[in-house]
């Protein structure tokens, strides 16, 4: 009897050891994974730390009907400034577009991504033209005070500049697509940043 119960003994204090060595370790590695989900991603664009939450706007489409600010930025987004006159405007839709067609095996992102270029200045024939590019495109217009106050807040300062600024959800400005920055590396960015989505944005209260 006496070995018997020193037996068991034995036996319950490895089976509560082990139990204790397998917690410490799970969280060790909880830790160090927490701390590897949380860092900023590499991207070949500019991170903008931290996010920059936009304004509002009261947006007007080619055919002048009101766009909710907040249906274009409810999911992700990549805003550009143009004049679709000008050979840069055009430019800038053709960047947009690029991206979005290099993220088609992204089938949720490309589902509810927006590609929004803000006319200045307003051109809405051609606007109704190029809108049939792609239904993801919104070419729109805003009054001319907000839309420098946006230029303001994004950094952008030339008129003819075809940086692309990505929009986290709820119009969160995350990073930058300088110009020379070509459509591979902007989707490959871009697919990055959704995928930190967690560790980039501010967490909801």
């Amino acid at each position: 009897m006496f070995l018997r119960n020193r037996h068991n003994l034995w036996f319950r204090l490895f089976i509560v050891l082990a139990a204790m060595s397998l917690f410490v370790l799970g969280y060790q590695w909880g830790n160090q994974y927490q701390r590897r989900g949380s860092e900023p991603p590499r991207i070949s664009g500019v991170l903008v730390r931290p996010p920059v939450k936009l304004m509002d706007l009261r947006l007007m489409d080619p055919f002048d009907q009101v766009i909710e600010w907040e249906d274009l930025t409810e999911d992700w987004a990549l805003l550009a400034f143009g004049d679709l006159a000008q050979a840069e405007g055009q430019r800038a839709v053709q960047r947009l577009i690029d991206v979005y067609n290099r993220v088609a095996d992204q089938g949720e992102l490309r589902k509810g991504l927006r590609l929004l270029l803000i006319m200045t200045p307003d051109r809405p024939h051609l606007a109704r033209d190029f809108a049939r590019l792609s239904p993801a495109l919104h070419l729109v217009r805003a009054a001319p005070p907000e839309t420098a106050k946006l230029r303001d807040l994004t950094g952008q300062t030339g008129e003819d500049a075809l940086t692309l600024f990505v929009l986290a959800p709820n119009a969160h400005l995350v990073a930058l697509f300088p110009e020379f920055e070509d459509s591979a590396s902007m989707a490959t960015d871009l697919k990055s940043l959704v995928a930190a989505a967690p560790a980039l944005l501010p967490a909801t209260p």
